[in-house]
């Protein structure tokens, strides 16, 4: 058969692990991010066999490290809402690839992780073992490693499974609550001859997607009626642009007071009226009604108190987080469902009966104080740093945020941009570490973003704990093999900053807070995190002087749109104080 002869007319037997990149292609899948290893040979002689008859096949991008590979499925489906696949090696590329298969399950990020199985032939079979690592690599349970943080979990026992269980994989892991799923793949099941007849044959299940229950949003519309103060807490991002310009609509018309605690998404713009920034206190105490969207944990008990005359209202695709052993926040009412479904009901819902008067609301709006803040907020870090000499993340979040008002951007920031100070006002422009704190996660996310819409502007701004656990080397090479060129910003503080400000939390006047050094927090001696970047022919440069932070910004941006490669800047601030 020639190379260009119709797919159609391919032999009506293959070797199995040959049809797993075409049959994810028929699921819509664009690209695989492959860490290959020993197991891998039936898959890369399909490959090989596909490429040689032109049949079509999702194309696997070669990742280094497992922790990348995850990191850049999670982001290319925030940015593109498109189905994901990784396939890994064995027991110890799935063990590397569990930070990011926690980081996808906490926020029900659907992708479809595959990993061979060491052979558990030692001989008599095509496909067993052939070296040393086979026995080293054997596990009795392999799944265990990653079963908690998967929606579903098998093993392929024989090779006329894998089509229909790939089949099945995608629609579980793109249903209601979307997550994770895992699929085995022992080498001599998928070294197999199969037969391929349906290979380009529909999807065999069909995805679930939940929509809310209109009596519960129609009793809502009831309490947002008789309500005096409303308060939406949103932390995750919308699932579309239609639905983030719902939402925004809906707060400005019905004066409904918007937090966005802890946010690792963007669901309503940072300028609107409505908005009241990131802290929830001065709202959670007077409010009568509250609406937890999609958060897992809209406020901290143990600083913020609640209104015990106000209902709380739990609404998103898993309102009461099924995952999450303890999350005790209460609900008077619960209503599951995307949140796309759910804006869509309840704005057409409260747009129908149109029974909020605008007195009503103008009440409501005049309590509003959040833009001021976050105006005089912008400057005050600004000043602070010209006025002391040091640099600051705040002030670096202040800058940035005043030079992207000019582009189209995407920021995945990772103990690194402050989103008020920032300010972000559009759907998908924003993204932080997931609550599951699997570090290392800004940076492969954002090549993933990158791959996913090339033309638009994408930055990692991470503290530099976080640039070390992201694979920075590998990152870095895969900028460079690919093509993607990202603006990287890490916020050198020398040290573990989360850990040093927990310490001193909670124990303010403790022996740690006498101390110096608080110990097992400092980065010190820092590497050259420059010279890493330049390593794989990204440019390059350090500021240590505020007054040319945002020269600077401004050339690392430039180099990424002009001369399409990635750029780092390593910013020298302050330590946690």
């Amino acid at each position: 058969m020639s190379e260009n002869e119709d797919h159609n007319s391919v032999s009506t037997l293959s070797i199995a692990g040959g049809l797993i990149l075409p049959r994810l292609k028929v699921l819509g899948i664009e690209q695989v991010y492959v860490n290959s290893g020993t197991d891998f040979p039936p898959i890369i002689e399909g490959l090989a066999e596909a490429t040689f008859k032109g049949i079509p096949f999702a194309e696997p991008i070669l990742v280094p490290h497992e922790h990348v590979a995850m990191g850049m499925a999670y982001g290319n489906y925030k940015v593109s809402r498109s189905p994901q696949a990784v396939i890994l090696h064995t027991n110890v590329g799935l063990a590397n690839a569990t930070t990011g298969i926690i980081n996808a399950a906490c926020e029900n990020v659907p992708i479809i992780v595959m990993s061979g199985r060491t052979p558990v032939t030692e001989t008599g079979r095509f496909g067993s073992r052939t070296v040393p690592i086979g026995w080293g690599q054997e596990m009795f349970d392999q799944a265990s490693l990653i079963r908690e943080a998967c929606k579903w979990e098998y093993e392929v026992r024989f090779p006329e499974q894998l089509m229909e269980l790939l089949d099945r994989a995608y629609a579980m892991a793109n249903s209601t609550p979307k997550g994770p799923v895992y699929l085995s793949l022992p080498r001599e099941v998928i070294s197999m001859k199969v037969d391929n007849q349906k290979l380009f044959s529909k999807l065999d299940f069909a995805t679930f997607e939940s929509t809310p229950d209109v009596d519960k949003i129609e009793l809502l519309c009831d309490w947002l009626e008789q309500s005096s103060f409303p308060l939406l807490i949103t932390q995750r991002d919308c699932d579309d642009e239609s639905s983030f310009r719902k939402l925004n609509a809906l707060i400005e018309k019905y004066g409904m007071a918007t937090c966005t605690w802890w946010a690792t998404g963007l669901t309503v713009s940072t300028e609107n009226p409505s908005h009241i920034g990131s802290d929830p206190q001065l709202y959670l105490e007077k409010a009568d009604l509250i609406l937890v969207l999609n958060s897992p944990a809209p406020w901290q008990p143990s600083i913020h108190k609640v209104s015990s005359k106000a209902k709380i209202v739990n609404l998103g695709p898993d309102p009461l987080f099924s995952r999450f052993p303890i999350r005790n926040f209460g609900s008077d009412l619960t209503i599951s469902g995307e949140v796309s479904a759910i804006i869509a009901e309840l704005s057409t819902q409260l747009k129908k009966r149109n029974k909020i008067p605008v007195d009503k609301v103008l009440k409501r709006k005049n309590t509003f104080t959040g833009q001021d803040k976050k105006r005089s907020d912008r400057t005050k870090v600004v000043e602070n740093s010209i006025k002391y000499g040091v640099i600051t993340k705040q002030a670096v979040s202040s800058v940035l945020g005043q030079i992207l008002h000019d582009f189209d951007s995407t920021v995945f920031s990772e103990l690194g941009a402050d989103l008020d100070l920032l300010g972000r006002t559009s759907h998908g422009s924003w993204f932080q570490e997931p609550y599951s704190g699997g570090l290392g996660w800004s940076f492969p996310s954002a090549l993933g973003a990158k791959m996913a819409n090339p033309e638009k502007l994408i930055i990692a701004i991470m503290g530099d704990g976080s640039y070390l656990f992201a694979n920075p080397t590998v990152c870095h090479q895969v900028a460079e093999a690919l093509r993607l060129p990202i603006l990287v910003v890490v916020l050198n503080n020398r040290e573990w900053g989360a850990v040093k400000h927990s310490v001193l939390n909670m124990f303010p006047d403790g022996f740690a807070s006498r101390m110096n050094n608080v110990p097992l927090t400092s980065l010190e001696p820092s590497p050259d995190f420059c010279k890493v970047a330049a390593a794989s022919n990204a440019w390059s440069q350090r500021v240590d002087v505020f007054s040319e932070l945002k020269d600077v910004l401004l050339k690392g941006i430039e180099v990424t749109m002009n001369e399409q490669r990635a750029a780092l800047i390593e910013v020298i601030v302050e330590t946690t104080q």
